[in-house]
């Protein structure tokens, strides 16, 4: 605990991106992964691995952007930068330890954005009215890459929004919040396809909860029903062995690679 809460306040990063959640959600990403380091591994070496395949078929090779960087879990840094010459990696938030995890890399830069545009929208909505959910606007605030990678991050997007909406608008209707995440799903998927460069887009979109027999008692879309054609590559990610969400019950996501 005290490690996190030194985390927590060494990080910096905007008023409203820490009131709204994503950095103890951050913090949060990364104790869950050493909890579950064995269970995660075959998924972060996977899509590692896709990430390389995309970048290898690219013939221009001046710069890559990583979208969804987080922990550097999924990314592979080192291969990246040997690759191209220049690596952006693109979150809302970075931790410490990632900033000195590249400083060895010359090549290799940070720059903190949100991919649909929405956070700091919501916050002054909230704050100063109107009382309303913003609509997604995604934008590239670095242009000119070569591959585009949207790693891990589809499904994620609207998890802080709609929860601070839902604590802070009360009086939105659950399926009218509902219908706001899958169009901040939709807006994300979209942008990807709007780009002049290569894209490749890495994402759950199902789940299936077992319990603890291994028998199937609950399965959905991640990504609020959004249509995805049939992926490229897909495997499946054991997130939640029983005992890390409930004690009886473990969780995993249908993960898909799309170019």
């Amino acid at each position: 605990m005290f490690k996190e809460i030194i985390t927590y306040m060494a990080t910096p990063c905007q008023s409203h991106i820490r009131r709204m959640g994503y950095l103890y959600e951050t913090i949060a990403m990364r104790e869950r992964y050493k909890r579950n380091r064995s269970s995660w591994q075959p998924h972060l070496d996977k899509s590692r691995k896709a990430v390389l395949s995309a970048a290898k078929r690219i013939k221009n090779r001046n710069k890559i952007m990583v979208m969804g960087s987080g922990l550097l879990l999924d990314v592979p840094i080192d291969e990246l930068s040997s690759i191209f010459k220049e690596v952006v990696l693109s979150d809302i938030i970075h931790l410490p330890e990632v900033r000195r995890r590249i400083k060895k890399l010359p090549n290799v830069r940070l720059i903190e954005q949100d991919a649909v545009g929405i956070s700091e929208k919501l916050f002054q909505n909230i704050k100063n009215g109107p009382n309303e959910l913003p609509c997604p606007s995604p934008c590239l605030s670095d242009s000119g890459a070569d591959l585009v990678v949207s790693l891990n991050m589809l499904s994620q997007l609207p998890i802080i929004p709609h929860i601070y909406a839902m604590k802070n608008m009360p009086e939105i209707p659950e399926n009218e919040l509902k219908n706001w995440c899958r169009q901040i799903v939709e807006s994300h998927i979209f942008w990807l396809k709007s780009l002049p460069c290569a894209t490749c887009m890495i994402s759950d979109h199902s789940f299936t909860k077992r319990n603890i027999q291994g028998n199937i008692i609950e399965t959905g879309s991640t990504v609020y029903g959004t249509f995805l054609p049939e992926p490229e590559k897909s495997w499946i990610w054991n997130l939640a062995p029983c005992g890390e969400e409930c004690h009886d019950i473990s969780k995993e996501l249908y993960i898909g690679v799309w170019s």
